[in-house]
C-alpha cells in the first residue's frame, strides 16, 4: 500500500543499482581475460551497492509503516491525505478522512494481556481494508485509533455508508489466541470541502466527531440538542481572550470544626448567545483540539492569582485545580506550574492538583514521571472520584499523592443504603492506612456529613457547605466559618 512517489523512490533506487551494477558487470568481462585477480575487486562494490539498496528500501518502508501491524502510519497517512487533496483541488473529487478508535480496548490489555491486545490490533486493518476499494488507505495512528482515507467519495451519504460497514465489520467477533473478542468502535467523519480544505483541519475535525461519536458521526452532522462542537471550541479559543471564563470555588470544610481548609476551583462559562456552559459541555473537547493546556494555564493563572490575594488578606487556603488526561502527558506541565507559582508568588504547598484513576492509566508510566517532578516541585496531588477507576491499589501505592476524594456517587446516598456506606468506610480505612487526607464529594445534608466524621473522613464538599462562590465572596464566607461538632 505504499504511495506512488514511494514506489518512484524505490524503483530509482532499483534501478540505479542495476545500472552501476551492469557498469560494474561490463568492466568485469572487459577486464576478465586480462586479471582474474580484479573479480573480487568487482564484486564488492557490487555487492555493496545491491545491499545498500535493499537496506534503504527497508528504512524508508520502515520510517513510513506501524512496526506493529505493517499498516502507514501517521506521516504515510498524512501524506497521502495531503496528495488526494491536491488532487481533488485540481481535478475536484471529495476525499473523505475517518478517524476511528476501539472503545475499551484498555480492558483487554488489563485482562487478557497485552500480546492479546497486539494480536487484536494487527487483524484491525485486513477487518477494515475488506470493506475498501484498492485505492482507499487504513492506517494506524498510535494505541488503538486508526484512520481511514477514501480519496473522492461521491456524497456525505456515500461516507457515512462506508462508515456504517466499517464498524459492521469491526462488530464481527474476532478470533485471538482461543478467544473470541467483540470489540466495539467509535468513528468521526471529515469530508473536503466542507469541513477543511488542508490536512491538519480534516484529520482535527474527525478526531472531534470521533470523540463525540456513538457509533458513528459525521461531522458537523446536524442536531438540534447539540451544538457543533469545533463552533463551541471556536467559541472557547475567543472566550479565554476576552474574559468569558469565570473561575469560582467550592470550599473544602473540615467534617468536625466547620473550617474551610481548602477550595476546588472550578471553571464557568458565560457564553454572550448560549449562556451558561458546564465544563462537561466543553472540556473534552478542548483535549482533542488542542485547547487543553491553555484552558488549564488560564485556570491555574486565575486561581494562584486568588491565592495570592487571600494570602495577602490573611486568608491560609489551599487551592485545587483538575488536570485533564491530555495535562498528564505533557511534558512542559512540571515547567508550567514552577512558573506560574513564581509570577504570583504563591508556595507551592498552596496548590494542589486532582487528577481521577483513569486520567493516570492513560500512560502509567509518563503519568509516574510527570506526577513526581510536580511533587518534587512541593505541590499535593489528589485522586478524584477514587474507587471509580482502574485498579485503584496497584496504582495508589505506586503515586506520590497526598490525598484521595471518595466519589459522590457512594456519599450521597450512603445514609440510606449499606453497601454505599461500607464502600466510603472503606476508602476512609484504606485513606487514613495509607496516611492520606480523605475528601468526600457530594455532601449533601447534615446527617451524611455527621456519619462521615464519624468514621473518621478529614474533609467535606458539597451543597449542604456551599455553592461554588467567586473569590472575594468566598473570602467573606470562610473567615471564622465554624459548625457545632459532629
Amino acid at each position: 500500500m505504499d504511495a506512488p512517489r514511494h514506489k518512484d523512490k524505490d524503483v530509482l533506487l532499483a534501478g540505479a543499482v542495476a545500472v552501476m551494477g551492469a557498469q560494474a558487470l561490463a568492466i568485469f568481462v572487459v577486464t576478465g581475460g586480462f586479471s582474474p585477480l580484479l573479480v573480487p575487486v568487482l564484486l564488492a562494490p557490487l555487492l555493496w551497492l545491491h545491499r545498500a539498496g535493499r537496506r534503504a528500501a527497508h528504512s524508508e518502508h520502515q520510517a513510513l509503516h506501524d512496526a506493529l501491524t505493517g499498516l502507514p502510519n501517521r506521516a504515510l497517512f498524512r501524506d497521502r491525505v495531503g496528495r488526494a487533496l491536491t488532487a481533488a483541488q485540481r481535478e475536484g473529487g471529495r476525499p473523505v478522512v475517518m478517524l476511528l478508535d476501539l472503545d475499551r480496548f484498555k480492558e483487554i490489555n488489563d485482562s487478557l494481556g497485552h500480546h492479546h491486545g497486539d494480536e487484536l490490533l494487527r487483524q484491525i486493518g485486513p477487518r477494515i481494508a475488506g470493506v475498501l476499494r484498492s485505492n482507499d488507505t487504513v492506517a494506524r495512528l498510535g494505541g488503538d485509533e486508526f484512520a481511514v482515507l477514501l480519496p473522492s467519495a461521491p456524497d456525505a451519504d456515500t461516507a457515512a455508508e462506508v462508515g456504517d460497514e466499517i464498524l459492521r465489520a469491526l462488530a464481527e467477533p474476532f478470533h485471538v489466541e482461543g478467544v473470541d473478542l467483540e470489540v466495539e468502535a467509535s468513528l468521526g467523519i471529515a469530508a473536503y470541502p466542507e469541513h477543511g480544505d488542508c490536512v491538519d483541519t480534516l484529520i482535527q475535525r474527525a478526531d472531534v466527531a470521533m470523540y463525540v461519536a456513538k457509533g458513528k458521526e459525521l461531522f458537523l452532522s446536524e442536531r438540534e440538542d447539540r451544538p457543533d462542537p469545533l463552533a463551541l471550541v471556536g467559541d472557547l479559543r475567543r472566550a479565554m481572550d476576552d474574559g468569558e471564563l469565570a473561575v469560582v470555588y467550592q470550599p473544602k470544610v473540615d467534617l468536625l470544626t466547620g473550617e474551610v481548609r481548602g477550595v476546588e476551583a472550578l471553571v464557568r462559562w458565560e457564553h454572550p448567545s448560549r449562556g451558561l456552559v458546564l465544563p462537561a459541555s466543553f472540556v473534552g473537547h478542548a483535549e482533542h483540539t488542542g485547547l487543553i493546556r491553555p484552558l488549564t494555564i488560564h485556570v491555574l493563572e486565575a486561581a494562584l492569582a486568588q491565592v495570592g490575594d487571600w494570602h495577602r488578606a490573611g486568608l491560609d487556603l489551599k487551592v485545587a485545580v483538575n488536570l485533564s488526561v491530555r495535562n498528564l502527558l505533557d511534558r512542559g506541565l512540571p515547567a508550567d506550574v514552577a512558573g506560574l507559582l513564581r509570577k504570583w508568588d504563591v508556595p507551592a504547598s498552596a496548590l494542589e492538583l486532582e487528577l481521577t484513576e483513569s486520567t493516570i492509566m492513560a500512560d502509567p508510566a509518563r503519568a509516574r514521571s510527570i506526577l513526581g517532578e510536580l511533587h518534587d516541585l512541593g505541590v499535593s496531588l489528589s485522586i478524584d472520584d477514587f474507587g471509580t477507576g482502574w485498579s485503584s491499589l496497584s496504582n495508589l501505592r505506586q503515586l506520590p499523592v497526598d490525598e484521595i476524594k471518595i466519589d459522590r456517587s457512594f456519599v450521597t446516598g450512603m445514609a440510606g443504603d449499606g453497601n454505599d456506606a461500607t464502600i466510603v468506610q472503606s476508602t476512609i480505612d484504606l485513606g487514613r492506612n495509607l496516611g492520606l487526607r480523605v475528601v468526600a464529594e457530594g455532601v449533601e445534608d447534615d446527617e451524611v456529613r455527621g456519619l462521615l466524621a464519624g468514621l473518621g473522613c478529614d474533609l467535606g464538599q458539597g451543597y449542604f457547605f456551599s455553592r461554588p462562590m467567586g473569590g472575594d465572596e468566598l473570602a467573606a464566607w470562610a473567615t471564622g466559618r465554624t459548625l457545632a461538632p459532629a
